[in-house]
């Protein structure tokens, strides 16, 4: 899928995925914004885990900030110029916090990973009010937004309302083929 021509033609994109194929597709989604200027907010993976992952893989992250909701919960952490660190993914005010600061960097894309791990820390009505205030963010900057989910049938409730806040839904399902 060319992520780049979908957003074109779209500010927010919901994206779909099966989780067997999440690296691959969150790899070639990176692979495709390598260079570009990316606001990427991260609730699963530390952001010494992606940029070591990207670097292997050849993604130019030079132009990449990050929001890292993971790390805290693991060690102490300091902002940075590349990186700005959260509490935990269940806190939303301070995730909100830190995703207004991405945004004044006026990145051309964001990249939200991923919806889906919200639910593990708090309940589906603050997320899909959070999902709706960040997407509305978003809206009123230039910045494309990437909004990853998981596709689990647990979670169709909050993958259905937030469906409602952005431009346009892609399934990956079992069509994907890396670019």
């Amino acid at each position: 899928m060319d992520i780049l021509k979908e957003l074109e033609e779209n500010q927010t994109i919901l994206l779909l995925m099966p989780g067997t194929e999440y690296n691959e597709i969150s790899i070639s989604v990176a692979k495709q914004l390598s260079g570009k200027t990316v606001g990427y907010i991260t609730l699963n993976k530390t952001f010494p885990a992606i940029m070591e992952n990207f670097e292997k893989k050849g993604i130019d992250t030079k132009n990449f900030v990050f929001v890292d909701a993971i790390t805290k919960t693991i060690k102490e952490a300091e902002d940075t110029d590349r990186c700005y660190f959260v509490s935990s993914p269940g806190a939303l005010t301070e995730l909100a916090i830190k995703i207004s600061k991405l945004l004044k960097h006026d990145f051309e894309y964001m990249i939200f990973d991923s919806l889906t791990n919200l639910l593990v820390y708090q309940k589906k009505a603050p997320v899909g009010k959070f999902i709706s205030n960040t997407v509305a963010r978003v809206k009123a900057t230039k910045s494309k937004a990437i909004v990853y989910a998981i596709k689990v049938r647990e979670q169709e409730a909050l993958i259905q309302e937030s469906s409602m806040f952005v431009d346009r839904v892609i399934d990956m399902g079992k069509a994907y083929t890396p670019v």
